[in-house]
């Protein structure tokens, strides 16, 4: 019970704020968007490949590997509406990735806040 409280606010994993988000995808970090796909068609980060939560929950690592992402090199930022899908992926992607996982703090909803634009997709 207590994990399950702590991933799902993003406890226990890396959680960054938007600007320290900023620094990191400037300097690498790829940005996973795990909205389910109409969620994420609606706007996100410029740079973001949608792999939603229930694919990585059911298959771990290998969701990551089947979209393209190299997850063993770099950082991965993991985003969500509010953070909380993200921090429950962080905490199941955390069993392979440690910290190099990092979930936005307060998802878009604090990127908007801190004044940070959104892609539309589709």
């Amino acid at each position: 019970m207590l994990s399950q409280f702590k991933s799902l606010f993003g406890i226990g994993s890396t959680a960054v704020s938007p600007q320290e988000a900023v620094r990191r995808i400037n300097a690498g970090a790829r940005v996973i968007d795990v909205r389910e796909a109409d969620e994420f068609a609606q706007g996100s980060i410029a740079s973001a490949l949608n792999v939603p939560l229930s694919r990585i929950e059911r298959e771990g690592l290998g969701a990551l590997h089947s979209a393209g992402v190299a997850a063993d090199q770099g950082e991965l930022l993991i985003i969500c509406r509010s953070g909380a899908r993200s921090g429950s992926a962080c905490a199941r992607l955390g069993r392979e990735l440690g910290e190099r996982a990092m979930n936005l703090q307060g998802g878009l909803i604090a990127w908007v806040g801190a004044g940070l634009p959104l892609e539309r997709r589709g």
